[in-house]
């Protein structure tokens, strides 16, 4: 059943001052997190920490984050999910932020913005999945997951119909509605550890599935029937110890694999694989943020950590090449927390946003 949760307009300071005026940021001494903004493709970074509350303007320096979710219809809107601090949104491209303030404190683990309707959204903090129709003002629970081992790890919005929602949880149970969240039903039980879950933008029955030790797995009919799309995943180890899963919107049927053993690219919706050459040998960095040019997916970028005791970042450097990985350039981060996710803007592919975490 629904349950609504009322953002009443004339509650609104007080909320924030409530809210999210409690998160606490506590910048590690390992250095800023939050979203850092390059834009000459990477050779300069600057932080984008600005919090805008009924308090005053604070800082996001110490926002631990997840992933950067960005608008289909909106280039210049952002939102940020962090690790239990909340959710917070950008319309400027990153110079300001605000809270979300139903999400206060929450882990986000999954967001999708409808890609008709930029005031409609779709938020998992893992036991629960909310919805907002009206940018945020009020927000319904549309679903909750009673079983305490499972979470939603991933949602997606049909590109043709935005009435078809998907939803994926780390079990493995992929559900589906048709009516905008008002009811769901269960579409496929892989089983396994799923990790996230992607709706073609070029073909809206396709989706990609993509799971833990277990590979990728595709859907032609949404979600009724599914096939294996690591075809060839067996011939690079580690390759199977999966990061990211990122659609190539430069190109149709077009894939990059991120897992240990570093980066594969398909060109055939999952059909075969070859691999991106790398400056760093197979598995031997994390690479947890990797992104592209969305007009043109030969210019590529990449971050390699090395973790040391209790998760600790010993180093982190930033890759980027212009010719498809022939030729690789290095260049220092930021800050020497953990990049965690990498994105391009579609506006101008020289824009560039990386967040940084610490891992507790």
């Amino acid at each position: 059943m629904s349950r609504k949760i009322q953002i009443l307009l004339g509650m609104l300071s007080a909320l924030v001052l409530t809210g999210a005026g409690c998160i606490q940021f506590v910048n590690t001494a390992q250095g800023p997190m939050g979203v850092f903004r390059s834009v000459d493709a990477g050779e300069t970074w600057v932080s984008k920490a600005t919090l805008l509350t009924a308090q005053g303007v604070r800082s996001l320096a110490g926002a631990k984050v997840y992933k950067i979710y960005t608008d289909p219809s909106d280039p210049k809107a952002l939102y940020m999910g962090t690790r239990g601090q909340g959710l917070f949104y950008s319309y400027d491209n990153g110079d300001t932020w605000n809270a979300t303030t139903a999400m206060a404190n929450k882990y986000i683990y999954a967001l999708s913005v409808d890609p008709r309707d930029k005031c409609t959204i779709y938020v998992s903090d893992g036991q629960h999945i909310f919805k907002t129709t009206d940018c945020q003002r009020t927000w319904d629970m549309l679903f909750s997951e009673e079983r305490t081992t499972q979470r939603f790890v991933a949602l997606a919005v049909d590109v043709s119909d935005s009435r078809v929602i998907y939803g994926a949880e780390l079990g493995g149970d992929v559900f589906r509605s048709k009516d905008g969240g008002q009811s769901w039903r269960i579409i496929k039980r892989f089983g396994f550890e799923l990790r996230h879950l992607i709706v073609d933008p070029f073909n809206p029955n396709r989706l990609y599935a993509a799971a833990y030790n277990q590979g990728l797995y595709r859907s032609d009919d949404g979600g009724e029937n599914w096939v294996s799309a690591g075809n060839g995943f067996e011939k690079f180890n580690d390759s199977l110890s999966f990061n990211r899963l990122i659609l190539n919107t430069a190109q149709k049927d077009s894939l990059f694999w991120i897992s240990k053993y570093g980066i594969l690219r398909s060109d055939n919706a999952g059909a075969s694989w070859n691999e991106v050459k790398l400056l760093t040998p197979p598995g031997s960095v994390n690479i947890y943020g990797f992104a592209f040019n969305p007009k043109n997916s030969s210019e590529m970028y990449y971050t390699g950590t090395i973790l040391g005791d209790n998760n600790k970042n010993v180093r982190s450097t930033l890759y980027k090449t212009v010719d498809g990985g022939v030729n690789w350039v290095t260049r220092k981060l930021p800050s020497n927390t953990i990049p965690v996710d990498l994105i391009t803007s579609r506006e101008d592919s020289k824009t560039i946003f990386l967040g940084f975490t610490v891992l507790d």
